[in-house]
């Protein structure tokens, strides 16, 4: 399969959090991969989020606003529109 990302990823394998104002609770996910402009998540099995949601790596330090791009089963593509706090 060819590569159609324009900006190179970093591929990892770390926990992140998710929310949005418009769903209730915090969902746990795996963080495949980070760029400037995006990320790749993995959500846990019954997990589903709005198109709009944000995310945390670092225990609520910083929060990125983020909308999914595509998604596949579990498996979530999203663009990092803003921050609030540092970048990771």
């Amino acid at each position: 399969m060819a590569e159609r990302r324009q900006i190179d990823r970093l591929k990892m394998t770390s926990g992140a959090l998710i929310f949005s104002d418009k769903q209730r609770g915090i969902l746990s996910c795996a963080l495949r991969d980070i760029s400037d402009a995006g990320v790749g998540v993995r959500l846990n099995d019954q997990d589903v989020i709005t198109p709009v949601f944000k995310m945390t790596l670092d225990n609520f330090r910083s929060v990125w606003t983020c909308q999914v791009v595509w998604s596949r089963g579990r498996y979530v593509g999203a663009t990092l529109t803003a921050n609030e706090g540092a970048q990771p």
